[in-house]
């Protein structure tokens, strides 16, 4: 997805400026996995029936209070490293 397209989405969602060059990032990031399930998001809508180390999208929505941008942000933080999102997801971040 390019910049362009990702910064308007972004502004959709109503992230503050100083926060959307950082978000486009860590997305640019995602592994394979997680981008997948994220353009199939952008594109449909839907929400993706994706888990990762025992956290699906849905869970973090529902149970963490997180946005979409911000669930498909900690799956990816999920995959690249588990530890250290796992015991922040133990103590309750949001």
């Amino acid at each position: 997805m390019d910049k362009q397209k990702l910064h308007q989405l972004l502004i959709d969602f109503g992230y503050p400026s100083h926060m959307i060059e950082q978000t486009i990032e860590k997305i640019n990031r995602f592994q394979p996995k997680i981008k997948k399930a994220f353009e199939g998001w952008v594109a449909n809508g839907k929400e993706p029936d994706i888990e990762v180390h025992g956290y699906a999208f849905s869970q973090l929505r529902k149970d963490y209070g997180m946005k979409a941008i911000g669930a498909f942000i900690t799956l990816d933080w999920l995959v690249r490293d588990p530890e250290n999102a796992i015991k922040s997801l133990k103590r309750g971040i949001r």
